[in-house]
């Protein structure tokens, strides 16, 4: 009685782990290979697809948690509120981006997503890292990617305190609040505010668009 209960509690565990996934890639040869991919990977707990992006949103909210996969080539202006709509209630997006510079990448730094996934060489390996680092609250962007985005850089990079630039590389390396805490040993509260400071000082909607600014100030060194 007792090893069905550790076994009942042992699955438990391995459900909360995993992760819900739901795609919204209109390109048929793109969704098929994401779905091959996705069969069989450990951290993926159910696997979907939807056609319209709302309707995928509205079945990634339905469970969690869920990383929401959606190609770069899909996403215009009226995705925007839908994908904001989307982190307000817990769904992360992860855009698919093409392994070179992104055409237009300028249109990708205000959208609220969890982070984006190079498609070039993708295989398992790198799309279990991705989910699971989305899932956990981090937000990968490639390299290419962040040069795309990168800006004209400004004559004088705003002033940090000590402690901010201490956040400044954490945040780079996409680290979510939780882990810039433990990193720094305070609290995550602490952490929120220190982010939510940067941000403003850099003018920044968001991590991905506050990172690339402060890598082409020269703020922080690229994590690779």
């Amino acid at each position: 009685m007792e090893s069905a209960r550790n076994a009942e509690r042992n699955r438990g565990v391995q459900m909360a782990d995993t992760i819900n996934v739901v795609l919204h890639l209109r390109d048929g040869l793109e969704r098929y290979g994401l779905e091959r991919m996705l069969q069989g990977l450990d951290v993926v707990r159910d696997q979907r697809s939807a056609d319209d992006l709302e309707t995928a949103v509205e079945g990634a909210a339905r469970a969690a948690p869920t990383v929401l996969i959606v190609s770069h080539r899909d996403l215009d202006e009226t995705a925007r509120p839908v994908l904001h709509d989307a982190a307000s209630r817990g769904v992360r997006a992860l855009v698919l981006v093409p392994g070179g510079d992104v055409p237009r990448a300028g249109r990708l730094a205000g959208l609220a997503c969890g982070g984006f996934l190079s498609t070039g060489d993708l295989g398992r390996t790198e799309l279990r890292h991705a989910l699971t680092r989305v899932a956990d609250g981090e937000v990968p962007i490639p390299a290419p990617l962040a040069r795309s985005l990168l800006g004209p850089s400004d004559p004088a990079p705003p002033r940090m305190t000590p402690r901010e630039h201490e956040v400044l590389p954490l945040l780079a390396r996409g680290l979510s609040n939780k882990q810039i805490a433990r990193r720094l040993s305070i609290s995550q509260h602490g952490a929120k505010r220190l982010v939510a400071n940067i941000l403003a000082k850099l003018d920044s909607p968001n991590r991905t668009v506050a990172v690339t600014r402060m890598l082409s100030l020269g703020l922080c060194d690229h994590p690779g």
